[in-house]
């Protein structure tokens, strides 16, 4: 889908998790990244060859397994650098077995290297300025990416709904400032592409969304 203002995305859900990831690239442009990689790799990569695009980078919300289970597939097919958030990466490499079974993950590949993401980073990457926003309460390390007119924000706010907090690190009153801090003070024309469920606005939450509208 093309939107005015906004960079060219095509969207992946897997079937397992109901996940989202995002092809993202520039009008014209020959490379795109990835934002997080769900179990739809096979799609990915499929994508990746038939519309001849170069994947420059995969850039991960947060390390929930969901999240990043095709992580090292996709990385070691393109090359590509993956990116987290710093104090994901040490959350990433000792998640508990309990969470793991919870979603039904015997074991989880990761990619031998991350490269740490920050708050405020601006990175330049296939002809698009990202923009890192942490944002956590989901879990401690979580960041949103801000692309021209549209936000990647993982488990942070979904349509109608809010990211839960109950996993391991998660923080409800943490969301909620994350929220009012990073994502409500964008124009209401942003467009939102959650981790699950289908885009919205920062708009449209701020006036519907029962969790949010009180911000």
């Amino acid at each position: 889908m093309t939107e005015s203002n906004s960079p060219n995305v095509e969207i992946f859900t897997d079937l397992s998790f109901g996940t989202n990831s995002y092809m993202v690239w520039g009008e014209g442009s020959s490379s795109a990244v990835l934002i997080d990689a769900g179990l739809s790799t096979h799609l990915i990569l499929e994508f990746l060859e038939r519309n001849d695009l170069t994947l420059e980078a995969l850039l991960l919300t947060h390390g929930h397994p969901d999240h990043v289970a095709g992580a090292a597939e996709v990385a070691e097919a393109t090359g590509a650098p993956v990116y987290l958030h710093s104090i994901e990466i040490e959350i990433v490499r000792v998640l508990p077995p309990a969470l793991l079974a919870m979603l039904g993950i015997d074991e989880l590949a990761l990619p031998p290297e991350f490269q740490p993401l920050s708050d405020d980073q601006l990175l330049e990457l296939a002809g698009l300025e990202v923009k890192v926003l942490h944002t956590p309460g989901h879990s401690p390390g979580s960041v949103s990416f801000l692309i021209d007119g549209a936000l990647f924000d993982g488990d942070l706010v979904f349509r109608g709904s809010i990211g839960r907090t109950d996993f391991p690190g998660g923080d409800f009153e943490t969301l909620m400032s994350s929220v009012r801090e990073k994502v409500f003070v964008l124009g209401p024309d942003v467009k939102l592409y959650p981790g699950h469920m289908g885009p919205t606005t920062v708009g449209w939450e701020k006036r519907t969304n029962p969790f949010l509208t009180g911000l």
